[in-house]
């Protein structure tokens, strides 16, 4: 494939020396450049079908195995440093361009009544069927080839939004995926972002119309519940996509706090309310979570929802401005945190050496973390401990270091947490098979490592990680040259026996002995 390499050192030397014309904007003429600048955007809007051409080339070749994970948007997001969203697009766009549409079945369901026709009628009945479903199969593959010649000519934003719409498609009506996505390539063209996602939601209305009565299931399979990314003033925005019944649910339940002054402590209350309708009903939400939550302390044993990360040098140059880290990746001022409600936080008082006050050795007793293990591992790494990862670890599972089954232990220095993509990735067997990494403890920090399949160690150096509890006083010894500290309780392993010459060793560094 010489001609790709050469092809994209022509596209770079010219963008370079694009770039260098346009140093000075001031200096530019604007109307003599113009044409030549939009025709270099519509140029630009071909990069789509090559990334997506790339990705189906990943799907085909199992990349993600390349670099020791299930999945190819492991592949995309390591050698082409986008974002796990930017692999997910262009995934789904070269599922929707090169993939064969799913072939329909024949309907040969009631035909005829079972004690109706003859033999020939019922096989003619069914050939025609047959017939009709492979006209189905050939028009759905040429729409698909249209689609594929106008993407060309579509941005990759127009046809992700186009694929956010047909993603709305109900089970029963997704035989008219290719019909509406070769009408949106070639609508895409003439119409801007926003009147092409008008566009094509009617047109999946329509495809869906005749099933949602038939099917009571048609809204249940589309619930769902997205978060969004911070805004500017430090609010969250959260989509929820309710059936009929559940939102009934949610609307009676808040139409209880619309009334004035309801969820106001009797001492701040005032003759009239100065919420918002709005804010009511988000006040009288949040009025259930708190009960629910309160609830599971009460079951779980003071299990908090929320666990906030703080030191005592962060204590003692605070205000009220200071953001501390939490376990579920967001942020928190002072404020945030008297909102919450600081009842019952010394159950979780934490310190670093010995890591006190937390029944943290369990040994074979039971398999599953404890509360206080799973806040001592948030002290400690702060995210997901594979390297690369931001996952907060409300969302990471706890992760033995030396499989249960291979008798290890649920220790605080066995266990790690992971999100559940990465713990799909990690090799118990600490072999290198299936060219999949294994995590492991440096025996100088006693923090989680990731070990890869080529033996080489690589470290959590994500901004969160090293923002966590222990890390930030870690960070401040080695600032003031303290002395080191005492050594802690941490395992570690012995040296493993050397590998051949040239090839890597991937025998396991046992702390606990190997089931037979």
């Amino acid at each position: 494939m010489n001609g790709i390499a050469e092809l994209v050192d022509q596209v770079t030397d010219g963008l370079s020396q694009l770039r260098q014309l346009l140093d000075d904007p001031s200096a530019l003429p604007l109307a003599t450049i113009t044409r030549d600048i939009a025709r270099l955007e519509r140029a630009m809007d071909k990069k789509a079908y090559v990334d997506a051409a790339f990705a189906q080339a990943c799907v085909l070749a199992d990349a993600g195995k390349l670099v020791g994970a299930n999945h190819p948007d492991a592949y995309l997001t390591e050698k082409l440093g986008i974002s796990r969203g930017e692999a997910y697009n262009r995934l789904a766009r070269a599922k929707a361009l090169f993939d064969a549409p799913p072939p329909p079945e024949p309907d040969l369901d009631d035909l005829f009544d079972a004690e109706d026709g003859s033999e020939e009628d019922r096989s003619a009945a069914e050939e025609a069927a047959r017939k009709a479903a492979d006209e189905e199969a050939e028009r759905r593959r040429k729409d698909q080839e249209e689609a594929r010649k106008r993407a060309d000519e579509v941005p990759a934003a127009k046809q992700d939004i186009i694929r956010r719409e047909l993603d709305k498609l109900l089970k029963a009506a997704e035989g008219e995926r290719m019909r509406i996505y070769a009408r949106a390539m070639e609508q895409a063209k003439y119409r801007d972002e926003k009147d092409l996602r008008l566009f094509v939601k009617r047109l999946v209305a329509e495809a869906n119309k005749p099933h949602v009565k038939a099917n009571p299931n048609a809204g249940f399979e589309k619930r769902d519940a997205s978060l969004g990314r911070e805004n500017s003033d430090g609010t969250f925005d959260v989509t929820l996509s309710m059936t009929r019944a559940d939102y009934a649910l949610y609307k009676a339940l808040t139409d209880k706090g619309l009334s004035p002054n309801a969820n106001i402590p009797a001492e701040l209350q005032r003759d009239r309310d100065p919420r918002t309708k709005g804010q009511r009903r988000y006040d009288q939400y949040m009025a259930i979570l708190r009960q629910y939550e309160e609830g599971q302390q009460a079951a779980n044993g003071g299990a908090a929802s929320v666990v906030v990360s703080i030191t005592l040098d962060d204590l003692a140059g605070a205000d009220a401005n200071t953001l501390f880290q939490t376990n579920v990746g967001v942020e928190l001022d002072a404020f945030d945190l008297v909102r919450l409600g600081m009842g019952g936080t010394s159950d979780f008082l934490l310190t670093v050496d010995g890591l006190s006050g937390v029944p943290l050795h369990l040994g074979r007793s039971r398999r599953l973390a404890s509360v206080g293990q799973r806040i001592a591992m948030f002290a400690v790494q702060g995210v997901c401990s594979w390297a690369g990862c931001t996952t907060s670890m409300s969302e990471c599972e706890a992760h033995h270091i030396i499989s249960w089954l291979r008798y290890g232990a649920t220790d605080i220095e066995n266990l790690t947490g992971l999100c559940p993509t990465h713990h799909r990735c990690n090799n118990d067997h600490r072999d290198g098979s299936f060219n999949k990494g294994y995590m492991d403890y440096d025996p100088e920090t006693g923090g989680a490592v990731l070990v890869k399949a080529d033996g080489t160690r690589h470290t959590n150096t994500t901004d969160p990680a090293m923002h966590s509890a222990v890390n930030r006083i870690r960070a401040k010894r080695n600032s003031t040259s303290a002395p080191p500290p005492a050594e802690t309780h941490w395992p570690t392993s012995p040296p493993p026996p050397p590998g051949r010459a040239g090839q890597a060793n991937h025998r396991p560094t046992h702390r606990m002995p190997m089931r037979p």
